[in-house]
């Protein structure tokens, strides 16, 4: 029982937009949900008839409606789950504003009351549906099972519902509810009808001959408007309701601005909320920077916090960063929390860094705002923070306590096809053999960035087997990228200052804590995009096992060697520390730990916390094939020669060569004069090979180097590096981070061995 309401929005904004530039009405949703109703109240859990619930279908008129839908469907998940999620009567009458309600197929309460010819239960239900929703009420209609097509007679269920049709038509004229045709839709075209029963073959654990001598033949395909009206030709009235139903149906957007919740601030900072957040936060900011930097501020520092508030305060995003500080000063100073010292471009801000979200200087490491939030953007701020496994935990129950469990909630993740698992999965279905299909499994899966059809033009031989076996390719092209099954975001959490129900549907999941014990709990039904389109605030607490480690090892060193250890103090130049990375002996220490990483450290010798960063961001697939002229840069006794005399400024520290995004940010600055906006769109640019925006930039850029007075052939040279590496550039301010928590495992390794090892030790057992 779920809705995706807000990916139909999306869907439906950019088809009416292209309507609008065409002169065409737009397309309007109808967001709905097949409920299941149970026979008595939804908490009780007593086996019995019909515990499962009823189908019936309830559409939102409105916004009012859609809301009132969320509740319900939340409710079933929370309150009323009994083998499935199930409302009742009194939810249903309680959320009934805005909302149309069509009696349901087979299944329903309507239709299994005549099935079993209860004549007093079927009067009962529809004049407690016609009381509580009015001229809303519909009886519905359904022809959706074909002729038995051996015998050319008809099955069993459709002279069933033959019967239920024909007893509706009557009660209809007698009551005064309309009847409306539907149809049960299962998939969008015939010709997905294959790839269909492959998925119930999958959820069932039956093979395709099992499954058909069992499933009369239907056609659950999404019916267009001339198969409908020919369907019920006989029954013109039933095709008026649907279009009376669609024209009850009101345009209205699901979407909202972001909801972050509150936290508490003094008095003095202003009267609206918006106010307050705003000059609370550039109180907090400038005193933290003052305890940092001294009392009378550096003019850099002064002047990067005015920008980045300024932008902050733009995107209406102080509330988002003051809630994030309160969280992890409680985590660190209450609950005994580890917080990591950041990730992401989140690290590239003076402010995160003054009100210790992040724990990494970006003036000292030239880290950039703009790759945060770029001044000419509308996105909202996205910060991800790493907390200690055990620690992440004990923050979510926190924030449930402090906000209330129904205020907080997990995300949703979706498990979609690629081709191997679709393949795979109709393979099953039509009993390949085990061997043939797992040969070209594992073909399949090593490359899942390729779609079945991509992936035969490359094996010819995956095609042959596939026909040879009588696998319908159709049926594994269209299973690729549909859903089957649910899971829950690694770490995409929901916190609000109400109901997390009152903006998205709300299920339950089943997860595993860090003990190994399952807990249940909330999820909404919309996963980490869409539901942040909502209003809703998706927070990324990720529980990271190095911190956990980290933390025992420094309990263990207070205990035995000095009880006011710092890992945060030790020093970023520490002897044994580098030795250790220079020798390659970084076993187990975070990001350090592969061979071939070991191996490129003897090589590279690093002398300098830069050195370690420059190998973390090149130690991957793209630039790691520049590593050589690392080495060779860093070796030679000749010094770097730069193209552009003043880019030694940003090329120093990474021997001549572009590592950063950020470099080739602020090149583009020095060199020709981008300001902040074309420098980080430049960035993305190069990233994604925007060909037409690339050559309008470039354009710029020679331009603004030849006014600068450098030469045309330095100048075509430096961008075609830039244009080279921009592909996989690193961000620094991730690899900074990262290598930060890198260079405290290898401190601990290297002055605190006996300890580091048990604990690793320990951790491995585990």
């Amino acid at each position: 029982m779920t809705i995706r309401g807000l990916l139909i929005a999306y869907i439906v904004s950019r088809i009416n937009n292209e309507r609008r530039q065409k002169g065409k009405k737009p397309f309007k949703p109808i967001i709905g949900c097949e409920l299941f109703v149970a026979p008595g109240a939804k908490e009780d859990k007593k086996l019995g008839k019909h515990c499962k619930g009823y189908r019936l279908t309830v559409l939102a008129k409105n916004y009012q409606g859609y809301r009132n839908l969320i509740k319900i469907v939340s409710n079933s998940w929370t309150n009323g789950f009994y083998m499935r999620p199930r409302t009742d009567h009194h939810d249903l009458e309680k959320y009934h504003e805005g909302l149309i309600v069509l009696s349901g197929g087979i299944g329903s309460e309507v239709y299994s009351h005549v099935v079993s010819d209860d004549i007093t239960g079927l009067d009962a239900a529809i004049k407690w549906y016609q009381q509580t929703f009015g001229e809303d009420y519909y009886l519905e209609l359904q022809r959706n099972v074909d002729y038995d097509l051996k015998s050319d007679t008809p099955s069993d269920l459709m002279l069933e519902q033959q019967r239920v049709n024909t007893t509706l038509m009557q009660i209809a004229k007698e009551s005064g509810v309309k009847v409306v045709a539907t149809n049960d839709v299962h998939y969008v075209a015939p010709t997905d009808a294959e790839a269909y029963k492959v998925q119930l073959c999958a959820a069932a654990g039956k093979t395709m001959d099992e499954l058909s001598s069992q499933m009369p033949v239907t056609t659950c395909w999404l019916r267009r408007r001339k198969e409908m009206c020919e369907l019920y030709v006989d029954v013109p009235e039933a095709i008026a309701s649907t279009m009376e139903i669609f024209d009850k149906v009101e345009f209205y957007d699901i979407r909202h601005a972001p909801i972050v919740p509150a936290i508490s601030i003094p008095d003095g900072f202003g009267n609206e909320r918006r106010e307050k957040e705003d000059n609370y936060l550039e109180y907090l900011s400038f005193s933290k920077a003052k305890q940092i930097y001294g009392e009378s501020l550096p003019e850099d520092v002064s002047d990067r916090l005015k920008f980045e508030l300024q932008i902050i305060k733009q995107r209406a995003a102080s509330d988002y960063f003051l809630f994030l500080q309160d969280v992890v000063n409680t985590a660190q100073s209450e609950l005994g929390v580890w917080v990591g010292p950041g990730r992401g471009s989140s690290a590239g801000s003076l402010v995160c860094y003054c009100l210790s979200i992040t724990k990494i200087d970006p003036l000292k490491h030239d880290l950039l705002f703009e790759r945060f939030l770029s001044p000419d953007g509308k996105m909202f701020p996205d910060i991800d923070i790493d907390f200690d496994d055990e620690g992440r935990e004990r923050v979510l129950e926190w924030l449930q306590q402090k906000y209330g469990k129904d205020c907080c909630a997990h995300v949703v993740s979706f498990y979609k096809y690629c081709a191997a698992t679709a393949f795979s999965a109709v393979a099953r279905a039509y009993q390949m053999p085990v061997l043939r299909r797992a040969s070209i499994y594992h073909s399949l899966i090593d490359e899942p960035w390729l779609s079945i059809k991509d992936a035969i033009n490359h094996y010819p031989l995956i095609e042959k087997r596939i026909h040879k076996y009588g696998l319908p390719l159709r049926a594994i092209s269209t299973l690729e990228q549909k859903t089957w099954g649910l899971g829950v975001h690694a770490c995409g959490v929901i916190v609000a200052d109400e109901p997390v129900s009152n903006w998205v549907p709300v299920s339950t999941c089943s997860i595993e804590d860090s003990k190994g014990d399952e807990q249940i709990v909330n999820c909404t039904q919309y996963d980490g995009w869409h539901v942040e389109s909502s209003g809703l605030v998706k927070f990324d607490f990720l529980g990271l096992k190095t911190l956990s480690q980290m933390r025992d090892i420094c309990e263990s060193i207070k205990v035995h060697y000095d009880k006011d250890f710092d890992i945060e103090k030790i020093p970023i130049d520490d002897e044994k520390t580098m030795e250790l990375f220079q020798t390659g002996h970084t076993d187990d220490v975070f990001q350090f730990s592969s061979k071939g990483m070991q191996k490129f450290l003897r090589e590279l010798h690093p002398t300098s916390f830069e050195d370690l960063v420059i190998m973390n961001c090149m130690y991957r697939p793209g630039p790691m094939d520049y590593i050589a002229n690392l080495l060779r840069q860093k070796h030679s006794k000749k010094a770097v020669k730069y193209m552009i005399p003043c880019s030694e400024k940003y090329l120093h520290n990474t021997y001549g060569i572009i590592v950063y995004q950020e470099q080739i940010m602020m090149l583009s600055r020095l060199i020709a004069n981008f300001d902040r906006s074309d420098s980080d769109l430049l960035r993305k640019t190069l990233g994604k090979k925007k060909m037409n925006v690339l050559s309008v930039l470039k354009s710029r850029f020679m331009e603004g180097g030849i006014k600068n007075g450098h030469k045309k052939n330095a100048l075509e040279k430096v961008w075609s590096e830039m244009e080279e590496k921009g592909m996989y550039a690193f961000q620094k301010s991730h690899g900074v981070c990262y290598t930060w928590l890198a260079y405290q495992m290898a401190y601990l390794k290297a002055n605190y061995p006996e300890e580091f090892k048990h604990v690793i030790e320990k951790y491995n057992t585990d």
